[in-house]
């Protein structure tokens, strides 16, 4: 004869017992999208995509839609109510601003419910966003570049599918550098060539090409372009960081300079009015030079001062190299040299 133990007998009883009588898990919330995705396909830039996303009540209990939101601003939400009772439906409307997007997209939306089956319910709509004219580069950075040195770059212009444009005008806005048009093909594919001669003040120099063509679909176009001006040579780190030495111990930073556009220099003096401080000068490439500074002590007096840096480059005789002394709080500083 088996005999079955008290706690044994309770778990056959529930599982031999009906639906019905199992307590609260028979009563849950469910709140279900049985199609959580959308593939939109391929649509133009000017398209605005719709689609509507079904949630089910498949539960006993009234599920509450709290929180909805998308990932992206370009995507837009909207939905029908925040209670579905048993066995009812919430359309939840979404619109995809396709404008300014290229190439593969794809948008996160999600529920929030008080549903404790599917507290989050994530959907998605994807697709493929087509320009009628493809642009490569997008947008030019020339990156950090000498003050005289010669710049050029090329930007595509390409139609696609069965579309196609002419370029009209060409304007760029501040008129800090030039453009030509090329045509490859016409009607379907152009070249703008994009150049600075040099002459250039040292700083950030920001520019948007503007094209106007004729393509109804995208008749403006806008084309920044940037660079930053350094000078024939410029300095890493732009600022020197000098650490006090509470016990007089030797520490070791270094400058390097370097020419963008490639010119050769030397360094013909290092110079910086302290008694706690000296320097060896690298040469590493005819267009690059290393600078090892050495320093001692408490560095009383060097914050905010700077090093000057002499060269024979005729577009760079002098640099100055500002410094700054990292603050060591407690501890005696012992002045003098090791």
């Amino acid at each position: 004869m088996i005999v079955l133990n008290y706690f044994t007998a309770l778990i056959l009883a529930w599982l031999l017992a009906p639906p019905s009588l199992r307590g609260a898990e028979a009563n849950v919330q469910s709140l279900v999208c049985l199609n959580t995705k959308c593939d939109f396909g391929k649509v133009y830039e000017d398209a605005v995509v719709k689609h509507q996303f079904i949630l089910t009540n498949q539960g006993s209990r009234v599920v509450n839609i709290g929180r909805v939101h998308a990932a992206c601003g370009c995507t837009k939400t909207l939905l029908t109510t925040n209670v579905v009772p048993p066995g009812m439906t919430a359309a939840l409307s979404v619109e995809f601003d396709a404008r300014k997007r290229r190439g593969h997209q794809s948008k996160a939306i999600y529920c929030e419910t008080d549903d404790p089956v599917n507290r989050v319910i994530r959907m998605e709509i994807s697709g493929v966003v087509l320009v009628p004219i493809d642009i490569q580069p997008e947008g030019i950075n020339f990156g950090t570049v000498g003050a005289t040195e010669k710049l050029t770059r090329d930007l595509s212009l390409i139609a696609s599918g069965t579309n196609i444009f002419h370029i009209r005008t060409v304007t760029i806005s501040p008129p800090l550098f030039c453009a030509t048009v090329e045509t490859r093909e016409a009607g379907k594919s152009y070249v703008i060539k994009v150049s600075n001669d040099g002459g250039r003040s040292i700083g950030s120099s920001v520019a948007s090409i503007q094209v106007q063509t004729d393509n109804p679909l995208m008749g403006s176009i806008d084309i920044p372009v940037a660079a930053v001006v350094a000078g024939d040579i410029v300095s890493t780190p732009g600022t020197l960081l000098l650490i006090p030495s509470p016990t007089n111990v030797v520490r070791t930073s270094w400058l390097s300079l370097s020419s963008p556009p490639g010119k050769a220099f030397k360094v013909t003096y290092v110079e910086c009015s302290s008694a706690c401080m000296t320097n060896t000068v690298k040469y590493l490439t005819p267009d690059r030079t290393r600078i090892e500074i050495k320093t001692w002590g408490p560095l009383t007096g060097l914050a905010g001062k700077c090093i000057r840096v002499g060269t024979d480059l005729p577009s760079m005789r002098e640099l100055l190299i500002p410094l700054r002394v990292l603050s060591i709080p407690g501890g005696q500083l012992v002045p003098g040299k090791p």
